[in-house]
């Protein structure tokens, strides 16, 4: 035979080498990733995963044609695949908070590694073709099949008359800013249409401004005084049963869909959801295969500051697939992330709170604008009018809404709970804090709005005014549908208090880390995490927040001024009585802050790792 003949068929058998692996790792896709995709997807994912290994294997056959014969083609395919997917999980960084094995990174062990792999090769291809061919063939597919990590359908029967649940957490969204809570400017007629089929909750705190934390509380039924988490990218203590979990084992079959990076099933949202989807690639899938995972490595590298999300209507498309296809009680987690900065609604939201050239040089509200966050730098260039940004933000909460519409029209309005509520606020120039959030707990950023329906079990029309907090929905969905809420849930069911019964909160917390507090000691070099924290108590007509560095505080009246600016602390202390109650709310305060958990959120991190996850917005310390 020929060389260039030889060569032929070496380069071949790489390429195919390359493609099976290829195929191995679709399949291990479709068989361990827990995401709703059409046939159509789940065929375009392995034929993907067939040119992308068949590429990467000819590129490593193209390396090694000293020997051109078509065992060491295979082995060059599958070997050369193999070698790449190490090199990417071994120097890739770690998951923000967690640690990574204590050799991992290090060039000269992962080239050792490579040697001994290269020198396995060489032992294989002394077997001949046949043997070689069916070890490679088993070792693939024990790693496909080691991928694996499903949740099988339920076994268990719901409750008699339970329901189907939908809940939808609205990100980033203020409660001032729906009709329900009295807004007449913006339009939110689908969430305004469940208050007044259902029950609405008009005083609600998230535990904290920030996503992953107030997730983490709501489906857990705990505080992060109590899970430790308060920062984004921090995962969920494997030992809190989770809303979906409880679900799941009582019957329901569970499916999620998210819209933003910080949700990442990785970091324990996924568990007892048979369905995750947190695929925001550009096909759905795709982003698992090998050359997908190595131009995202090399994005993250040199663009740290992409955020991760996709649109509503994305989001919505696939929940409503996922529905029609649900033979049984089904629980649906359904995120939407819109009214999260970059503020960019599409029209015709773009443009519908807002007339005129927000470019005009003749505005000159902008220039009060400071400490903007960096992945809203790109959005604000030019703008001069304050309003117009706002108007941007208040397109986002009428999207967002117009995508609720879609869902609560798709589903069995007779037999599904419909559960809506904000995961936390955003600050539109409050306290000094520009179109942000995270760093504290005023009103404004932790009132959120809450609202469910269900017809003959959920009271029509009504309002519940007492205080309640992010850590009473689990409890409060497990009570409707029968389930019992479990020890572990320290949040409490207000499914009574939408009947008038049952015994109110008389408060409701949030807790943050203190940016300021932090900035300021760590530029004196007496910290090097972030460590000094802030306390927030709602309760009936009032916020009250503690600063834990200098144990200070702060006292709003919220009936004569309901966004919560003016501190009326040094009135409220000339009574007795005043001081009386500020003595027992810095006592409340103190004791929330007294806990250890959150120092599991409060790692040091390198410069390179701190600036990265600040742009991404993981860390907002």
């Amino acid at each position: 035979m020929g060389t260039q003949s030889s060569r032929t068929i070496h380069l071949a058998a790489a390429v195919a080498g390359g493609a099976l692996f290829g195929i191995a790792e679709a399949v291990g896709i479709l068989w361990g990733q827990r995401l709703w995709l059409s046939p159509s997807e789940a065929a375009l994912v392995v034929a993907a995963g067939l040119l992308g290994g068949g590429v990467v294997g000819g590129l490593a056959g193209a390396l090694v044609l000293r020997w051109k014969t078509l065992l060491t083609g295979l082995l060059a395919g599958v070997v050369g695949n193999g070698i790449l997917a190490a090199a990417l999980w071994w120097f890739e960084d770690p998951p923000p908070f967690q640690e990574a094995f204590f050799l991992k990174g290090n060039l000269p062990v992962f080239m050792v590694g490579v040697a001994l792999v290269i020198g396995a090769g060489a032992l294989l291809r002394r077997l001949g073709v046949a043997p070689s061919l069916a070890l490679l063939s088993l070792g693939l597919a024990a790693w496909t099949l080691s991928q694996r990590s499903v949740v099988e359908p339920p076994t268990a029967v719901p409750p008699a008359g339970a329901p189907n649940v939908l809940v939808v957490t609205l990100d980033t969204t203020r409660a001032d800013r729906l009709g329900a809570y009295g807004n007449e400017k913006v339009d939110t007629r689908f969430f305004d249409q469940l208050a007044r089929e259902g029950t609405l909750f008009t005083d609600t705190s998230a535990v904290a401004a920030v996503t992953g934390p107030s997730h983490s509380s709501m489906f857990s039924g705990n505080g992060p005084w109590e899970h430790g988490v308060l920062l984004n990218g921090v995962p969920i203590p494997e030992d809190r049963p989770l809303l979906a979990e409880l679900l799941h084992d009582g019957g329901w079959n569970t499916g999620a869909f998210v819209s933003a990076y910080v949700l990442d099933g990785k970091l324990g949202f996924d568990r007892g959801f048979q369905v995750y989807d947190d695929d925001f690639g550009w096909f759905r899938g795709l982003d698992g295969l090998l050359p997908a995972r190595a131009m995202a490595m090399a994005s993250r590298r040199w663009h740290p500051d992409e955020v991760l999300e996709r649109r509503s209507v994305d989001t919505v498309d696939l929940a409503l697939q996922w529905l029609k296809n649900q033979d049984r009680t089904w629980f649906a987690w359904v995120h939407l992330f819109d009214a999260h900065g970059p503020y960019e609604p599409p029209p015709p939201y773009d443009t519908r709170y807002y007339a005129g050239d927000p470019r005009d040089p003749a505005h000159h509200s902008m220039e009060q604008v400071t400490g903007v966050a960096p992945y809203l730098k790109a959005s604000l260039e030019g703008i001069t009018d304050v309003d117009y940004v706002i108007s941007q933000y208040e397109g986002e909460i009428s999207y967002n809404d117009s995508q609720l519409g879609r869902l609560i029209e798709a589903v069995d309005r007779r037999n599904t709970l419909v559960v809506v509520i904000g995961d936390h606020g955003e600050s539109l120039g409050e306290h000094g804090v520009w179109f942000n959030h995270g760093d504290d707990v005023y009103e404004t950023s932790v009132h959120v709005p809450f609202v469910m329906r269900w017809p003959g079990r959920v009271p029509e029309g009504a309002r519940v005014t007492s205080p309640v907090e992010g850590t009473d929905l689990a409890p409060t969905v497990l009570d409707l549908v029968g389930l019992p809420v479990p020890s572990t849930m320290s949040g409490r069911s207000a499914a009574a208090l939408a009947a008038g019964q049952g015994e109110p909160r008389a408060m409701a917390h949030s807790m943050c880390f203190d940016r300021q507090a932090n900035q300021q000691e760590r530029a004196a070099g007496r910290i090097t995490a972030p460590r000094y924290r802030m306390a927030g108590i709602r309760g009936s007509g009032s916020r009250y927040v503690y600063r834990e560095l200098e144990g200070s505080a702060t006292y709003f009246d919220l009936k004569a001024d309901p966004l919560g600016v003016q501190d009326v602390l040094p009135t409220v202390s000339q009574s007795p009585e005043g001081l009386q109650l500020l003595d027992m709310l810095s006592v409340q305060a103190r004791a929330l802050l007294g806990g250890q958990a959150t120092q599991r959120s409060a790692v040091d991190l390198s410069e390179e790792e701190r600036a990265r996850l600040e742009a991404l917005g993981y860390l907002e310390q």
